[in-house]
């Protein structure tokens, strides 16, 4: 059996459990979700080195103790957030809408009354897919996506982000969401992760340098668009999500595209610190580095 077949039958039978697993009760759910976490914290050497690695350096006010339970907490926040995709893709509104809180709608609805467009901002927290998808029980939205190398997990992506949003635009489409902006419409967006494309610029996140996208600035000047965060917490034991839309960033953009981007990872940090866990570390967020520094991760 060849790789490529081993890994799509794979994918199917994993895409299909997640499906089935929306039908369980939520605790249920939760408690599925922590399980697959701690699972995956075992077999994945390479998410264990990395999440260690970076919340080592974004913590190190932390003991040794404390940053090996925060790395625990995330895995089976990792794990939640993988059944949370999957309710995000395919369970009903009714079971979604009871199980969430919205501050600040007034922001978005102030800037869209004003004749803008907005781009929403979010990081890359483990709450991110299911965020979109309450969000999208409130407003519409669009959203800017990336195209997964698994051909099957892309197309089921694809399909889970159509059913509850206005449309998805790929993200080197720029001319399509700036035709969106322009238009007078809302882009969720994320924009924190490790970036090498031309418009990178080094920025400062829990005091060690990353390359992050300037794009965010540069989309907002072109356009016009008033930008926003948007973030997502889990909030436990209650069962319940926290949507929280933030007043929008003033003066942006601003004359150096390097501040604007350093004000939104500012913006990011504050709000990780409050819920460190449900961030995405396994992510290498700081992989690229300036010339003629060593490199971040070893491996």
């Amino acid at each position: 059996m060849s790789h490529t077949l081993l890994t799509a039958i794979m994918t199917r039978i994993g895409l299909l459990l997640l499906r089935i697993a929306t039908y369980l009760p939520y605790s249920l759910q939760l408690r599925l979700g922590r399980r697959l976490g701690r699972t995956a914290q075992s077999l994945s050497k390479k998410w264990r080195t990395t999440a260690s690695r970076n919340i080592q350096a974004a913590f190190p006010e932390q003991n040794e103790q404390a940053q090996q339970q925060l790395i625990h907490k995330h895995f089976e926040s990792l794990g939640i957030g993988l059944i949370e995709m999957a309710n995000a893709w395919w369970s009903t509104d009714n079971r979604l809408k009871e199980r969430v809180t919205v501050e600040g709608l007034e922001h978005l609805d102030r800037a869209l009354e004003q004749g803008k467009g907005v781009i929403l901002l979010s990081a890359h927290f483990t709450t991110l897919e299911i965020g979109g998808r309450l969000l999208s029980l409130f407003r519409p939205l669009h959203a800017m996506y990336r195209k997964q190398d698994n051909p099957l997990f892309n197309s089921a992506m694809v399909n889970g982000r159509n059913s509850f949003l206005q449309s998805i635009v790929e993200k080197r489409d720029l001319r399509g969401m700036l035709r969106l902006l322009k238009n007078k419409q809302t882009i969720w967006y994320a924009m924190d992760q490790n970036s090498s494309d031309s418009s990178a610029v080094f920025t400062h996140f829990f005091g060690v340098l990353c390359s992050t996208t300037a794009a965010t600035s540069k989309l907002a000047l072109r356009s016009g668009a008033t930008v926003i965060p948007f973030t997502t917490e889990r909030i436990a034991p209650e069962n319940h999500y926290r949507l929280t839309i933030h007043p929008p960033f003033e003066d942006f953009p601003g004359d150096d595209p390097l501040d604007d981007t350093q004000q939104i990872m500012d913006h990011f940090e504050q709000e990780i610190r409050k819920v460190p866990e449900q961030y995405l570390w396994i992510h290498r967020r700081f992989k690229s580095q300036p010339e003629g520094c060593p490199p971040f991760y070893t491996k």
